[in-house]
């Protein structure tokens, strides 16, 4: 009748020959407010009258406000799971943007090592410069380092025939 982890609380008020008994399912571990909101079933009668018919009377509510529990529960869970997932995601990217920084400086370290080389007519040291900076080059990178590389391997060839 109830979900794992589930509870009620029976009320019992005796009074005049009367008694009121008023039933409120609770769900363990439920961050959710909304529970505090439904309302008790509330039975009032002779204790022969509830006696006879208790179970009967109280077993449909019962049931479903175990399911509108159970269904905050699940919804909790399902946030719950989408933030982790989120968290990663997020984490992930962070660890590719840094690394992509890296590479990014790593680069144009490269780069301005290789300029510096060919500014002084080392082109086979630029040339193996510039091939490691290829490997760490994205995008419209590639382009301009492999016309680089093209460039300097016109000036090595150029400077060995003299």
């Amino acid at each position: 009748m109830m979900t794992s982890g589930g509870s009620v609380n029976l009320n019992v008020h005796c009074g005049n020959g009367m008694m009121t008994v008023s039933i409120f399912p609770k769900l363990k571990g439920l961050k959710d407010d909304a529970q505090n909101h439904l309302q008790p079933v509330i039975l009032k009668g002779t204790a022969a009258e509830l006696d006879d018919g208790f179970f009967d009377t109280v077993c449909q509510p019962l049931q479903r406000a175990s399911g509108l529990l159970s269904g905050m529960k699940s919804f909790e869970d399902s946030l719950a799971l989408m933030e982790a997932e989120r968290k990663e995601v997020k984490e992930q990217k962070r660890v590719a943007d840094k690394k992509a920084d890296e590479c990014k400086t790593k680069y144009d370290k490269l780069i301005a090592r290789a300029d510096s080389l060919e500014q002084e007519e080392k082109y086979d040291d630029a040339l193996q410069i510039l091939r490691e900076a290829r490997t760490m080059a994205d995008g419209e990178n590639i382009a301009t380092t492999d016309a680089r590389i093209e460039q300097v391997k016109a000036n090595c060839q150029q400077s060995s025939l003299f």
